[in-house]
This record gives C-alpha cells, structure tokens and sequence, in this order.
C-alpha cells in the first residue's frame, strides 16, 4: 500500500471525526509539520492529525489549498469569548460573530437553545456533559469508543502510544433514538478538538458546531470560540461541497463508516476495547468506564439519516391537483449514478488465527456488497441469482498476508529515526475490511423506489453499469452529466418522467458511438452498458440481467482455492487504493492505521 513521509501530513485546524472511524472537520489553516514523537508524547493521539494522500489530478493537494487559503485570511481579526461565532468553510474567510438574526434564523437546536444561545460556552467534554445534564432537556446520554488501532496488542505497541481513539457521544429520548445532540472528542482530558452536531427539528436539518481559534491563529494557545460550522444543505451546495464538515458529512448527516456488524474499530459487543490496552488517562474516565457498544450506535445513526432524508425527499415531490412535481432530480440520481458516501465492513472472522474461536478459523463470510450492490439488487429489486460462499483455508490466507508483507502501521507518528511510531504484521482485525456502498445511497434508492419516482427497470439499468464495481466506478458516474440536465419531472397516473428522460439523453449521445460487443459489455461505454438492460422488452429484461450477474458471479466460484484467494485480495487492496484516491470519498482515511500496508499493486 502506498506509503506517504509524516512530513506530507497536516495538523489540521479543526479536524473531527465524527463516527465510523470517524467524522471529520477540516480547516486548512496551520503549517504542515512532520510528527516525531517519543512514546510518552501524544499519549492520546493528536486527533487533529489526518493522514491526507493526495493522488488525484483533479483536487488540489493539502499544501495548494493551505497556500491559497492562508493567502486569503492573513487579516482576520482575534476573536473574543462570550458570544456565538460562525466560520463555514467554503464561504467565510474568518471566524466572525453571528448577528442575532442570523442566531435566530439558523440556530434553533437544542445545543443551541439549552446552551449557547443563554451564554452558557462548555470548553471540554466534562463541561459539556455537565451543561446538557443540567439545561432541562431530559436526555439520555450513551458513550462510544472507536480507534483503529484500539485492538492493537501491547507486545506492539505500549497502552500510551497513539492509538487514534475518539469518543462519540450522543443525547436522545432514548438510548436508541434518533440522538438530538452528538459530541465527537479526543479521550484522556483532552479538549483541544471538540465538534457538536445537533438536530434542528423546526427546519428538519442537522446544525454542525466547532470550537475552534481563529483563523491562522494556533489552535491550543488563542482563544477558542464555539462557531456554527453550517447546516445539512450545504453539504449539497457548491460552495461547500467537500469542504469543513462537508468533507466527510457528504450528505450533510451523521455519519458511521462502519455502519453493519461487526464494526472493525469499534468497542462493540462483538470486540470489545480492553482498558489494558488504552492509556491509563483514559481507563480512569467515567466515560470510558460507562461505555456502550457500536450496536447500538448503529441504530442511532441509522434512524437519524434515515429522519434526514425522507423529509430531505418529501420536500422535493409534491403534489399538485393529482401530479406530482418533482424537484432536485439531479441530486435523487446522484445516489444512483455514484457513491455520495462510501461505507465499510468486513468478515465476521479475525484476521489473526489466535483471536478466533475456535482458534485458527478459516476466513468466511466476504460480504455480498463487495461483489455487486447486493443490497439493491437482490434485496430492493428482488433479482434471483446465487452468490456461493467463498471460504480460505486458514493457512492459505495467513502464508497469503506474510508472503504479500501485510501490514499495519502507525506512519501518523514517528521514531527520532523517521520510521513509523509501530507497525503489527497482518490485516485489520477482521479479515477482509472494504469500502462497499453506503446505507444512505442504499435507503434514498429504496424511499425513490417506493415514491415511483424510478422504476426497477432503470435503477438496474444504472447499476448494471459497470456492475462489477459496485464502488467507485467512473463509467457509472459519468452518467451523472446526463442527471445533472435533469432538475424536475412528473409523476402522472403513476409513470414518472424521469427515466424515459435520462435514458432519451443518454440514447442520443450513445448513437454516435462506436459499436460493442454486448458479450464483452467491459469494453462498452457507461450510455451502451445502461441502454443494454434499457433497450431490452419489460417482461425479458429482468432475466437477462439475472444471467449476466450469475455468469459472472459462477466464474469467480469456478477458479481454484488459490486463483479465488489471490483475485479477491488484489481486488480488495484495488478497491482500498480507490477509496484513497477518490475525490471527497478519500477524506474518510483520518488514519494510517485504517487499513494494512502490502507490497500488493494499487
């Protein structure tokens, strides 16, 4: 896997995390600097640190926007306590203070009304903890744990070495409602990065919040204020788009990278965090001794983007004396056509044969979704076609990880020497850990679906497009031009009028096109791919697309045990390399340590 020097990496203004490995704000504003630490310094991990690999063309490089953006705000004002303050990244070039009809219009959350709007200004966990407990707002709190270096053994690296943990906390109704208030923060007393996301339920949006210092000013010794960082829509507005907290919240929500069991890096039922294996700081906190498990976190999260975007979606079709009018459609395709947002999962099985039970279990279980979208084909569109299971024998996969020099490594840090802080041979704890399609993509095509704003022809037309890749797949996104031509539409007597529209636009390019060969739809272009299923009779067009996904899922069950092993795990690496290099998606790798080097090609 591709390595990057730490004198690559930026300490990141603001940097946050916020679920699943993570959520993550960033503000371009401090000077780069190689990290070289001993093993007692950074005892928690420096949470602002992120491990940023730059490699594709089109997206300036963390160096390039730091310039550009400390050229901008050389002049911003020292920023005094005391008062509410906003910095949007994308739009605002200095941290300035809100009017009070700004405050009025937009901030209108419980964080908000219960704290920041009376005065009240929490400069750490334990005063925030301390001042929604006692706002009157009668929430429950449950407290999380992640760290992707969490299950790394002591023989490897000391319990005081970074480990990247984060809290997560959340306040809601109930332990398993959608939560009102999340709080995202470095464990061990450490309050230098503090992010608040909180549900504005009279404009059905979430409020994102930041303590920070002002811009170019240095982050632990100014003085820091809390600033609203945006609200949910701008995750969707070109401005800010990929910018702040929208890049990783790239649907404005919260967010959990590892959304399904059994949550790589998470304190879950299933693996749960040792307080031997963390920082003596942080065993002690009541936090941390009153932890729950990423189980329940799951259904948190779930039910608040599912609440987001069914208003998100009810908003944009209306009806009007018996016809609905559609709104935004180039946004509802975008969920089709790309991944607005990735997530990941895993086998069920330990990577290292001595954590299993029984000891030394073979690897089964590789996920569906990392086949084909699954999820929507099978399970949303009903399609019939088997995947066999795939099983590696136990000693096939370990000689597999040590004759491929598999690896995890700590590069965020260094030795005096330059080398990386630590590194543990093997993979992530579970085997097999891929990027696969996120649950918000899956449930909006599934709400589109029942709305009949798609029918199942089209949706399988799209994602038979380049179906093999059910993730970062640039023939498929290319036919979001065709989307983006497409802003309304009709629904009349239950027919809508955006698939006959977009696949009109699509056949009019496609006419110009060089013929293919269907049987060898790979050497197709993204516009004869969809028109092969859209082309195709209403009562034949289902079989077809059953027998091409079988034919292909038979010739991955057809290769030997060792053809098997070696073409999933090079795809599985090709598919991690991807993750690290698509546009917006790659600002979800916060940390060296989410995934294992290899001497495999990217």
């Amino acid at each position: 896997m591709h390595k990057i020097g730490l004198a690559k990496f930026v300490i990141l203004t603001a940097f946050i995390v916020f679920v699943s490995g993570s959520s993550c704000f960033v503000s371009h504003s401090l000077p780069a600097q190689a990290l070289t630490v001993t093993q007692k310094q950074f005892a928690i991990g420096n949470f602002q640190l992120r491990s940023s690999q730059e490699k594709h063309p089109k997206v300036l490089t963390i160096p390039q926007e730091r310039t550009l953006v400390a050229q901008a705000n050389a002049n911003c004002a020292p920023v005094e306590s005391g008062k509410i303050f906003r910095f949007i990244d994308g739009i605002d070039s200095c941290v300035a203070p809100m009017t009070e009809q700004e405050i009025g219009e937009n901030l209108n959350d419980p964080f908000a009304t219960a704290i920041l709007r009376k005065g009240i200004f929490p400069d750490s966990v334990d005063a925030i903890v301390t001042e929604i407990s006692n706002s009157g707002l009668n929430l429950q709190q449950a407290n999380y744990l992640l760290g992707e270096g969490s299950q790394i053994p002591t023989t490897v690296a000391s319990r005081e070495e970074p480990r990247n943990l984060r809290y997560v906390l959340t306040w809601g109704t109930s332990p398993t409602s959608s939560a009102q208030i999340l709080l995202n923060a470095p464990p061990g007393g450490d309050s230098s990065f503090l992010q608040v996301i909180s549900w504005n339920a009279q404009a059905k949006r979430y409020n994102f919040y930041e303590f920070q210092a002002q811009v170019g000013e240095t982050q632990n010794i100014s003085t820091r204020v809390w600033a609203w960082a945006g609200d949910s829509p701008m995750a969707r507005v070109p401005q800010t788009m990929g910018h702040g907290c929208f890049d990783c919240h790239h649907n404005g929500v919260v967010i959990m990278k590892e959304l399904a069991f059994p949550w790589n890096n998470w304190h879950s039922q299933r693996a749960k965090i040792s307080p031997l294996n963390v920082p003596i700081a942080v065993a002690q906190e009541q936090i941390f001794q009153n932890l729950k498990g990423a189980e329940i976190l799951e259904r948190v999260i779930r039910s608040g983007f599912q609440t987001y975007h069914q208003n998100w979606l009810r908003d944009r079709v209306k009806n009007e004396e018996g016809t609905i009018r559609l709104a935004n459609v180039n946004e509802m395709l975008r969920h089709l056509t790309t991944n607005t947002t990735i997530n990941f999962t895993s086998t069920n099985i330990e990577s290292n044969g001595a954590n299993t039970s029984p000891a030394n279990s073979d690897i089964s279980g590789i996920p569906n979704d990392f086949f084909l979208w699954d999820s929507a084909l099978k399970t949303a569109l009903n399609l019939n076609y088997t995947i066999e299971p795939v099983q590696f024998k136990r000693n096939d996969y370990d000689n597999y990880l040590k004759i491929h020099n598999f690896k995890l490594v700590q590069s965020d840090f260094q030795k005096p020497d330059g080398s990386p802080l630590y590194e543990q041979e093997g993979s992530t704890y579970f085997a097999f850990f891929v990027p696969v399609p996120s649950a918000e993509d899956l449930f909006l095509l599934t709400q589109m679906r029942s709305a009949k704003i798609f029918t199942d022809k089209f949706i399988a037309s799209l994602l038979m497009v380049d179906f093999k890749n059910p993730v970062f797949s640039e023939k498929r996104t290319s036919l979001q031009q065709y989307a983006e031509q497409i802003t309304t539409g009709t629904i009349i007597n239950g027919v809508s009028s955006v698939p006959d529209e977009f696949a009109n636009k699509v056949k009019a390019v496609a006419a110009s096109q060089p013929d293919c060969d269907p049987a060898n739809s790979d050497t197709c272009s993204g516009e004869q791919q969809f028109l092969f299923t859209w082309n195709l009779p209403d009562d034949q067009w289902k079989t077809s697309v059953q027998q091409r996904i079988q034919t292909y899922l038979d010739e991955i069950n057809n290769l030997s045990e060792s053809e098997q092993l070696d073409r999933l795990m090079r795809l599985a690496v090709k598919r991690r390399s991807q993750f690290q290099s698509w546009p917006t998606i790659k600002n979800l790798q916060e940390f060296s340590l989410l995934f294992p080097q290899t001497d495999l090609p990217q």
